[in-house]
């Protein structure tokens, strides 16, 4: 069985958001289980913003954050959606990314396939893709579709044109949750450029005698050994580059 967990951003647990994703699974078939997390299943701690996430590769507070960003980690594919609201997505979802910051200088989603999806009364939906589609890229999701579900005009409410985005979806879900994780170019812009900082890191760790989780993290996925993220992770792929247990502690 391959899974599939679902982030909605939504507190509404049978709104257009949670409409739109369903119509997905009702197409994806027997071999897929879709699991759904609302921002009021977990308690999630505000952001203090200590750094300590940054530094330590771990969020200080004694919240339920570690076992939502489990979820996310160990799914095969992972879908995140949001209604819009203010143009943007959910406080409770910017809420979370939040407390992920530190995965957006270590790639911690490493390749993985993830799908990005908005519903919104009449307009906004660029926003809400555009913005996490930029944090989800910095994070190292490879992303395989993006979809905005409508009031006006009649989309969510509209049997033909669900079916065909649904199904298309579906589809591209299936096929990539049979693959290994991937790279793309955008990926590769953020690990060109997040290399050069966690570099300086290590200058900081030498002269500064400071020990950066950052830094630490990328040398012990063995990050730092190769020039692009795809033959990073098509080495991973094939089990020559780290042993995952061994560094869960720091996550």
């Amino acid at each position: 069985m391959k899974q599939i967990f679902v982030l909605i951003g939504s507190r509404q647990k049978n709104g257009n958001t949670y409409k739109f994703v369903k119509s997905i699974e009702e197409r994806m078939g027997n071999s897929y289980v879709m699991e759904y997390a609302f921002p009021q299943d977990y308690r999630i701690e505000p952001c203090i913003g200590c750094n300590t996430c940054f530094s330590k590769c771990k969020c200080v507070a004694n919240d339920e954050l570690i076992n939502l960003q489990n979820k996310i980690l160990k799914s095969d594919v992972f879908v995140i959606a949001s209604p819009v609201y203010l143009h943007y997505f959910t406080a409770d979802l910017k809420l979370i990314l939040d407390k992920c910051s530190w995965w957006a200088h270590t790639l911690r989603l490493q390749g993985k396939p993830t799908v990005i999806l908005s519903t919104c009364n009449s307009n906004g939906n660029k926003t809400v893709i555009k913005a996490l589609g930029e944090i989800i890229t910095g994070m190292g999701g490879n992303i395989i579709a993006t979809s905005n579900a409508a009031v006006i005009p009649n989309q969510i409410n509209n049997e033909e044109w669900l079916d065909e985005v649904a199904s298309q979806i579906s589809e591209r879900i299936k096929e990539y949750a049979e693959l290994p994780p991937q790279s793309n170019k955008d990926i590769e812009k953020v690990f060109d450029r997040m290399k050069q900082v966690i570099k300086l890191q290590r200058e900081y760790k030498t002269k500064l005698g400071i020990d950066p989780g950052e830094y630490n993290y990328w040398k012990n996925m063995g990050m730092l050994n190769y020039q692009t993220f795809s033959d990073y992770l098509e080495k991973k792929n094939t089990g020559g580059c780290y042993v995952e247990s061994e560094i869960s502690a720091a996550m």
